[in-house]
């Protein structure tokens, strides 16, 4: 599936774009209500802007990447015109498709997006969904030229994925905006809650390295041995150990610099 469709241009869809698109994709066409805003992110990645589904032309897969509330309307306007089509929606479920299509699924990356944002797609949890075997396996194959981490998750397993990932990074966000409003009312500054919200990561940090080794295979922890990413040599729980740390230590530095 190389040549690609991409209806929608916002954060999601432009990520996805530029990341097929420096990937040797054909993106052929970009879809948005706006057409000033298909025409930004077409330009981006060598492609047609439009603005009516109707003019939606012929491709190996379609990419639906709007708004959740959005995607009935998109389906609804391109059935029984296209194939091979999914949505990138955590909280919205296969069946918006209906069986309108031959082909149909979800290829949801598991991260928030913003257009200015540097990411490696590779590290990004890519989950799968599809109505049939045959056209699960194409996504699955489609994925991994994203992600090494691909999942194969329904509907009611990825919403539940999806209110979890809320509550954990949406909401801590939003406890720190209220918590800056809160002081700026006051004409405090923000800093001052810094020294307190480091302690409080620093302190749980164990905890969260706990959660993440959990996934981590028991019979080599005990064995004191994990795979290093290039499988040719191997590191020690003690090391796994570290580098969590090191990481939630460039988190922190990051989130307050």
């Amino acid at each position: 599936m190389k040549n690609i469709i991409l209806i929608g241009s916002g954060n999601v869809a432009t990520k996805i774009g530029l990341f097929l698109f420096s990937n040797g994709y054909k993106i052929i066409q970009v879809w948005s209500r706006k057409i000033t805003n298909a025409k930004v992110l077409s330009k981006k990645i060598n492609s047609y802007p439009i603005n009516n589904l109707s003019k939606i032309k012929k491709a190996d897969l379609y990419i639906i990447a709007v708004k959740d509330d959005k995607i009935e309307y998109v389906v609804n306007n391109i059935q029984n015109k296209i194939n091979n089509v999914v949505h990138t929606s955590g909280s919205t479920s296969i069946n918006v498709f209906g069986n309108k299509f031959k082909n149909f699924g979800v290829f949801y990356p598991l991260q928030t997006f913003k257009k200015g944002n540097t990411l490696n797609m590779k590290e990004i949890p890519i989950c799968i969904e599809a109505n049939s075997e045959n056209f699960q396996k194409k996504l699955m194959d489609f994925a991994s030229n994203f992600s090494n981490n691909i999942n194969l998750i329904d509907s009611h397993q990825r919403n539940i994925i999806h209110l979890a990932a809320v509550f954990s990074c949406n909401f801590t966000n939003h406890m720190f905006t209220i918590s800056q409003k809160l002081l700026e009312n006051s004409n405090i500054d923000f800093k001052i809650l810094i020294p307190l919200i480091k302690k409080n990561i620093l302190e749980n940090r164990y905890d969260i390295i706990n959660m993440l080794k959990e996934p981590v295979d028991k019979e080599l922890r005990k064995g004191m041995m994990l795979p290093k990413a290039d499988a040719s040599q191997y590191i020690t729980t003690d090391e796994f150990d570290n580098i969590i740390s090191k990481e939630i230590n460039l988190f922190i530095i990051e989130l307050f610099k």
